[in-house]
């Protein structure tokens, strides 16, 4: 019994029948090994280790090895799409097992392998989520692999070839700074308005907030997402006064804001710009502020947070 769950962790937690067998385990040992608990079944002729995540585990279930989005997610990566499961299948296999939530991938990558018998290497999983969502939804997992270290920017580059040619804008835009999926968000919607955007710029006596457009209009995720602890949120809370006292405008968006419902965001930051409300020329130095204006808004605590600023009752959640 020792054996067989020896040999299938030295061979990634997950193999076939055939490779048990090469391995010198009988199918009687592999037989009791599953009656008794200490090896799962997943379909027929693949067992796995019941440490094996359990999302791969469905992803050999299904015919195929776990990648995508939900690959990325598993490795830590800021994607959008974690609803289905996201399972990368051989192209002429008889075996693929979708639906119930699984959206089965059957391209292959040159060069581009998986890392183990249940999970799809980086650079297959990068490909198949460009293939798969939005260009700019995959532009936060671009982002996110690169500012995690995951893999360096001139690696990701090589595999700007391989990629649908529709979307290899994406690989131009990668920034190594984007610390989360807001700031590449604010950083496309700047860049549609021909405003200048500054992702992790320095503030003093604030530090380094996640995005500012234009001169004034700064954009941070909400703490309470973010953040545990009352020291980390009133240090949240400290950053926002400091900045209002400043004469920035702070809007503090939840994930929800940044993911769900981005086109009420968007439509929101256009109004601001279209305002001039990111331009310090609105408030001229030593010209005192109106009671309403350079407030820190906290979007995700109340949907009328931007009625002060001329944009009406308008829930954003």
């Amino acid at each position: 019994m020792e054996r067989v769950v020896e040999v299938l962790a030295g061979l990634g937690g997950v193999a076939t029948t055939a490779q048990l067998l090469r391995s010198g385990i009988s199918a009687r040992t592999v037989r009791d090994a599953v009656e008794c608990g200490a090896v799962l079944r997943l379909r027929r002729g693949w067992f796995a280790l019941p440490s094996v995540a359990l999302d791969e585990r469905r992803a050999v279930a299904a015919g195929g090895v776990l990648s995508c989005a939900s690959a990325l997610a598993s490795r830590g990566l800021w994607v959008l799409d974690t609803e289905q499961l996201h399972v990368a299948v051989p192209p002429h296999s008889s075996e693929r097992r979708g639906g119930n939530g699984v959206l089965l991938h059957w391209r292959e990558w040159e060069g581009c392998g998986s890392e183990t018998p249940s999970l799809d290497g980086l650079r297959s999983s990068l490909l198949h989520l460009l293939a798969c969502v939005d260009g700019e939804d995959a532009l936060m997992s671009f982002d996110s692999a690169v500012n995690s270290g995951a893999i360096d920017l001139d690696d990701l580059f090589a595999l700007r070839s391989r990629a649908p040619a529709a979307k290899r804008w994406v690989f131009d835009e990668v920034e190594p700074g984007a610390q989360s999926g807001l700031e590449t968000r604010v950083r496309r919607c700047g860049r549609r308005l021909r405003v200048r955007v500054r992702s992790q710029a320095a503030v003093p006596r604030v530090g380094r907030v996640d995005v500012i457009l234009g001169e004034r209009l700064v954009f941070e995720p909400d703490g309470r997402a973010f953040h545990s602890g009352s020291h980390q949120l009133e240090e949240d809370y400290r950053r926002s006064l400091e900045l209002a006292a400043q004469g920035y405008l702070c809007i503090r968006l939840s994930t929800r804001q940044i993911v769900g419902s981005w086109s009420e965001t968007e439509a929101v930051i256009r109004g601001l710009v279209r305002r001039k409300g990111h331009l310090w020329s609105i408030r001229r130095p030593g010209e005192r502020s109106s009671p309403r204006s350079d407030r820190c808004c906290g979007l995700s605590s109340s949907p009328f947070a931007l009625a002060d600023l001329g944009f009406g009752r308008r829930s954003l959640t």
